[in-house]
């Protein structure tokens, strides 16, 4: 019988899946068809690897959209805290920062790789490099192997962790999909997930470098709220980036194929409007017959101040002595709702994750097997479960990689039980 345990892809939740299969007496063979594993994992969090997020369970699935619940057995088997034992044990240290993100203590995402890769050599995981899978091998709704341009392998049992579509130069072109609709699977379709977004308005580009911290970015369809985040973003060339900006992408992405959105930028979140106005009352007072700008220049950074003035119909030299009570609350109204509309986001390319994949109607949340195909599991990106920034997209792929690889470990060693107990003679035929 072959025993063969086949792994494709040597992201995060790959090695996860190899080791953990080989750790249980699997013979494993891990397919990547790049020239090393763990290359887009290598870089993740600007090179310093947000592992995991040491938050409850329930605050793991609310950042994990619509598709969360998928994941509510899974993490009640393995979850963060496992894996910062898991990292420990293998020689990285961990420190949990602000938000509970959880990064090696060394700061360098490297260390990240190099313990998955250890683990899997550990338990004679072999690796198998410039071998990309052109098509899964399946006969009577069952796996049975895999094939290389070169040639065919048989296999037991094969978990794909191919990963999405996003920093395609570390490996991530969604072969994945392809092979999983090519037996039958349903694939969302894939789009960008914490991505930049695009807006429409042409003084954008004088924003660029614009960094905004403490503000409140809300995301409208028509009159329709979105979605809304405190914190950091960044003005680009073309748009927004930063930290509430990704997390409001995981929604715009979708939202986009409708129509464009409005983003209303509250710039001074912590005061309600009545008390700004008594603000801005008690700032007119003292500056006297000052200029426009010199209001602006207390209340705004310096990049955004001629932006500002030009969408207040307010020339920066307008002396605040003229300023009507119309005019003032025009500038109220524009500190607490800065208007832009996104038509767009960055290529999917450029995305940190890939939204969309395999559907998790067709997944066992339990063991990540197919419900399509026997002995076929997946494991990390390839599943359309997707999350916030904050180390849930890695929990979910450790999570996903230890459970393909456990499960599909068990089910090879559960065929040989049943092989071995059909070839053993029986008590009775012994004796005659």
């Amino acid at each position: 019988m072959v025993d063969r345990i086949i792994v494709v892809g040597g992201g995060a939740a790959g090695l996860m899946a190899a080791g953990r299969a080989a750790e249980l007496g699997g013979n494993v063979l891990l397919l990547e068809k790049q020239a090393k594993t763990g290359l887009k994992l290598g870089i993740t969090g600007k090179g310093r690897c947000n592992l995991t997020n040491a938050s409850s369970i329930s605050d793991h699935l609310a950042h994990l959209g619509p598709q969360g619940a998928f994941m509510r057995n899974a993490y009640a088997r393995y979850f963060a805290p496992d894996t910062i034992a898991f990292f420990e044990a293998h020689g990285v240290p961990t420190v949990t920062e602000r938000g509970q993100r959880v990064f090696p203590a060394s700061q360098r995402a490297h260390d990240v790789v190099d313990a998955l890769r250890a683990y899997c050599l550990e338990h004679q995981v072999q690796f198998r490099y410039h071998s990309p899978v052109q098509a899964l091998r399946v006969s009577a709704g069952a796996i049975t192997g895999v094939c290389l341009p070169e040639r065919d392998l048989d296999a037991a049992t094969v978990i794909l962790a191919t990963g999405g579509m996003s920093y395609p130069r570390t490996g991530s072109t969604g072969d994945g999909y392809r092979l999983a609709a090519d037996v039958g699977h349903t694939v969302i379709p894939p789009r960008p997930g914490l991505v930049p977004l695009v807006l429409q308005e042409p003084e954008v580009p004088r924003l660029e470098g614009l960094s905004l911290r403490n503000v409140r970015a809300s995301l409208y369809r028509e009159d329709d709220l979105l979605a809304s985040e405190f914190g950091e973003m960044l003005f680009t060339s073309d748009g927004v980036s930063g930290p509430i900006i990704l997390t409001l992408s995981m929604v715009a992405a979708h939202a986009l194929s409708q129509a464009p959105l409005r983003l209303l930028l509250d710039l001074k979140p912590a005061i309600e409007p009545v008390e700004l106005d008594q603000r801005l009352q008690r700032d007119l007072a003292s500056l006297g017959n000052a200029r426009f700008s010199a209001l602006l220049k207390g209340l705004l950074p310096r990049l955004l101040i001629d932006v500002f003035a030009e969408r207040s119909g307010l020339s920066p030299d307008h002396r605040l002595s003229q300023l009507s009570a119309e005019q003032r609350r025009r500038v109220l109204s524009l500190l607490k709702a800065f208007p832009f509309t996104v038509v767009g986001t960055r290529p999917i390319g450029e995305a940190i994750i890939t939204q969309g994949g395999v559907s998790t109607v067709e997944i066992n949340p339990a063991t990540m097997a197919s419900r399509r195909i026997a002995g076929l599991y997946f494991a990390g990106e390839i599943i359309d479960v997707a999350g916030d920034t904050g180390g849930y997209n890695l929990q979910l792929a450790f999570t996903t990689g230890y459970l393909a690889g456990e499960s599909a470990a068990r089910a090879v060693r559960a065929a040989h039980s049943a092989d071995a107990m059909q070839a053993s003679p029986s008590a009775e035929g012994s004796e005659q």
